[in-house]
């Protein structure tokens, strides 16, 4: 019991001592919340304490306390949310896991149309290593050509296009004054992101873009600010996508004499913005639209 009491003592007096060094040493301070630990209690030891203050920006003990990670209210994280610090998984796979996997047959269909878009937009974008190495005409006309539309380059007698064994002859490096003057990409799997990869061809002057399924507006208006000062021929025939508004943009190519507009009788107000067109463009004749009636009777 004598023995116990002195101990207890003892203990004290190391407690009264710790605290008259310095307030963040000890055991527990409520006042500053610090946690710290005492090695070498034997006589002749140095003291050595390491200690945690939550207040310190630098938390560098190895007993620091983790902190746990707040929620908002109202939100809700599944068990694949442990995850994303350690291995940096994309977030989207993260939610489209939580939501599960629809297996319906609308859902496929749609999940394989975006695929299939993003693979062209990153098939058909603007390619820098290509011009750089053929120059704007023969780069395009590799994109083309290799998509199974054809290319005639000025001063030229033939068309450049795929045999039946699937192979062209086209130059694979830079040949100085070669340019491109007609384009056919009747048919062919034409995008906004393709229309970027012919840009700056300066002699254009015949473009048929018919039967193309993805030809737009936004198409349309690319085509006309590409290709305003050298079009002269265009082919937008049986582009289910192009509306009046199409149409409307096309007043901005200024050399345009001849236009194409076969299967477009459904969009609104065709015939009278045939008859805008040739207000604007006087060497216009367009084909595929009977609007002369609608031009008779105007002038009557």
């Amino acid at each position: 019991m004598i023995l116990l009491c002195a101990d207890v003592r003892m203990m004290l007096c190391q407690l009264k001592q710790v605290q008259k060094i310095s307030p963040n040493y000890g055991l527990l301070n409520s006042r500053n919340l610090s946690v710290s630990s005492t090695f070498g209690t034997d006589k002749g030891s140095s003291h050595k304490k390491l200690w945690y203050v939550p207040e310190e920006e630098k938390r560098e003990s190895w007993n620091a306390p983790t902190e746990r990670e707040l929620m908002p209210k109202k939100e809700w994280r599944g068990i694949f949310h442990h995850f994303v610090p350690s291995t940096g998984l994309n977030l989207n796979l993260i939610h489209a896991l939580q939501k599960g996997i629809d297996l319906r047959p609308s859902a496929i269909k749609e999940w394989y149309k975006n695929l299939r878009q993003k693979i062209n937009v990153a098939d058909q974008s603007f390619k820098e290593d290509r011009v750089a190495v053929l120059g704007f005409d023969l780069a395009a006309a590799h994109f083309l050509v290799h998509r199974g539309g054809k290319v005639r380059f000025k001063n030229a007698t033939i068309w450049n296009q795929k045999d039946e064994n699937e192979e062209y002859e086209l130059s694979r490096h830079y040949i100085p004054n070669i340019f491109v003057e007609e384009i056919d990409a009747s048919g062919v799997d034409l995008i906004y992101e393709g229309l970027e990869s012919m840009r700056n061809l300066q002699h254009l002057k015949w473009l048929s873009v018919a039967n193309c399924s993805n030809i737009d507006d936004w198409c349309i208006d690319r085509i006309c600010c590409q290709y305003s000062n050298s079009l002269e021929h265009l082919d937008i025939s049986n582009c289910p996508k192009v509306t009046e508004r199409g149409i409307t943009a096309l007043a901005r190519l200024r050399r345009l004499q001849n236009l194409q507009l076969n299967g477009l009788d459904g969009i609104k107000n065709i015939k009278l913005l045939c008859l805008l067109l040739e207000d604007v463009l006087p060497n216009l004749q367009i084909e595929g639209i009977q609007y002369m009636d609608s031009k008779q009777e105007q002038q009557t």
